[in-house]
């Protein structure tokens, strides 16, 4: 019976680890691609999108950090604030999710003296008040407001996503284990290797030279 137990949660172990990683990586792939296709100024703006999301994410991870819950213990220990099922954990997810907003505002009002958050905040702002102003500059249509959108849901989904993978990374410990240490070479191989598509890479543009000469001069000249 032990057995089958294990390989019964192996099972949905190997279910729901691709759900819970694969998929939103899946969606952000799909924006990503949406906006350096239709971005008219480059990939220079979707990546400061990003980046902007990603210190977002920073700030509200560091709102609602606790430091009780993410000790070896807590993180390992059976019972502990990790030890959920998948159920559980997504609607564990969903409520971090949820809360993280609340709780960047709660401490920009309350517990930032030093403005360690605000500045970020600030910088991030300023940047996004400068995308406004030109987008409602060219009249709020067409490619600029489209930019502009795909501009604040990269940068959303950027910083849900941080949120999301740090979350996940502790409820896998939890689950896994040492067996974690597996799942991340297969991580790391697969970015390597590229062989399911994980880890989408766009290709380089490629630069021709403009005196290239093709072909080798094998005759040499003669003295005389």
């Amino acid at each position: 019976m032990d057995i089958l137990i294990f390989l019964h949660s192996g099972f949905l172990l190997a279910l729901e680890v691709p759900l819970l990683l694969a998929m939103p990586f899946l969606l952000w792939y799909r924006v990503s691609d949406a906006a350096h296709l239709h971005h008219p100024y480059g990939s220079w703006r979707p990546a400061l999108s990003t980046h902007c999301g990603l210190a977002l994410g920073v700030c509200m991870l560091a709102a609602g950090w606790v430091p009780e819950q993410y000790t070896f213990d807590a993180i390992f220990s059976p019972g502990g604030p990790w030890d959920l099922s998948f159920v559980e954990f997504l609607q564990t997810l969903m409520q971090r999710l949820g809360d993280a907003p609340h709780n960047l505002v709660d401490v920009l009002l309350n517990s930032d003296p030093h403005l360690n958050f605000g500045l970020v905040v600030m910088v991030i702002a300023t940047l996004f008040a400068v995308d406004i102003g030109v987008t409602l500059a060219s009249g709020v249509r067409g490619p600029m407001l489209l930019s502009f959108l795909l501009d604040v849901l990269m940068a959303l989904l950027a910083a849900g996503l941080l949120l999301h993978v740090f979350y996940s990374a502790l409820w896998l410990l939890n689950r896994l284990n040492f067996w974690a240490i597996g799942v991340a070479l297969l991580l790391l191989q697969e970015y390597r290797y590229h062989v399911f598509g994980l880890f989408r890479r766009r290709p380089k543009p490629v630069r021709v030279a403009g005196n290239i000469q093709h072909g080798i001069n094998t005759g040499g000249n003669q003295g005389t």
